[in-house]
């Protein structure tokens, strides 16, 4: 009888600090790593969901970029630190749905060595070429781009990046004969595109839209399901006839695996918070992105998904990380 009340003694006595660790947390700054450069679009987001989150969790929400590897290194990094809840991830889908699928070697594996938060973002692609195009539709393209004599270039951000696997995607399903020119990052294959060394490109909408505002691009359809309200006058590629090519890239949030419960259930509590923030969301619609949200064990779901579809993509066309 002894020994059964100090079992149960000591079972209260480990529920009760859990519940007051938990209750504690955070009690430190909290280090969010963004597995790519400073200034990019993941890191943007970061910052700005990072800011609404330090108020509402009393701590500061430090930023730490860790690029290299199309995402690899900095969510290897976070996959191998102490699951306390002081070291997160906040990752597109590149390091987590097709890094794991064409890198040489894996250091971690995403669906054991990470657990999720929430998808924060999806981010709809545009496909453009430049203003003084000789294709003003899509269908100007799918008429230049088909038979043999086809000459059509498109440049993406790199091989195995989600805008190089969205225009193979584009590629199939519209039966284009067209072909890939990598680039390393967007911001150069944007440029060429512009001066007329490529012929199109699919983007992130947030990295083409004021390229397209300012009359430099032409945006000929939109990845999403619906017509995105900045891009109002822009087909879908459901309109076009070509329901599979709809593709988001995303951003979301994760933890190191075995991360307790109640850590997840308050980081998803505070980057909703952040997400419902007037001015946030007014931002993102600004920008063409569209907030989710999703909750833990949705996104997990949604991670394994992607994996697979952009997985097999990729080995198909023989994508290689850069």
């Amino acid at each position: 009888m002894n020994g059964l009340f100090k079992s149960a003694a000591a079972l209260a006595l480990a529920l009760a600090a859990a519940s007051g660790w938990a209750q504690a947390y955070p009690a430190k700054p909290i280090r969010v790593v963004v597995p790519f450069p400073a200034g990019g679009p993941v890191d943007q987001t970061a910052r700005a969901l990072g800011a609404r989150m330090s108020a509402s969790l009393g701590q500061s929400i430090v930023i730490d970029n860790k690029g290299g590897a199309g995402g690899l290194l900095g969510a290897d990094a976070v996959a191998k630190s102490a699951a306390d809840g002081y070291t997160l991830l906040f990752s597109s889908a590149g390091a987590l749905a097709i890094v794991p699928h064409i890198a040489p070697s894996m250091p971690y594996n995403p669906q054991k060595d990470l657990v999720a938060v929430t998808q924060a973002l999806k981010v709809p692609a545009v496909l453009v070429v430049a203003a003084d195009s000789r294709f003003k539709t899509f269908a100007d393209l799918k008429a230049g781009a088909t038979g043999d004599a086809s000459k059509v270039n498109y440049a993406s951000a790199g091989s195995g990046t989600t805008p190089h696997l969205q225009a193979e995607l584009l590629k199939r399903e519209a039966r284009l004969n067209i072909n890939h020119i990598p680039y390393r990052g967007a911001a150069p294959a944007l440029t060429d595109l512009m001066g007329g060394q490529v012929d199109m490109m699919m983007v992130d909408i947030p990295v083409a839209l004021p390229f397209i505002q300012s009359g430099k691009l032409r945006a000929l359809a939109v990845t999403s399901a619906a017509r995105i309200p900045v891009l109002k006058d822009v087909p879908t590629v459901g309109e076009l006839g070509m329901p599979k090519v709809e593709a988001y890239n995303w951003y979301g949030m994760l933890a190191p695996a075995r991360t307790p419960a109640e850590v997840i259930d308050k980081m998803y509590g505070a980057v909703g918070a952040a997400l419902r923030s007037p001015d946030l969301k007014q931002q993102f619609e600004q920008q063409g992105v569209q907030v989710v949200g999703s909750k833990p064990a949705e996104f997990g779901r949604f991670i394994s998904a992607e994996s697979e579809r952009w997985g097999s993509l990729a080995k198909a066309v023989g994508a290689k990380l850069d």
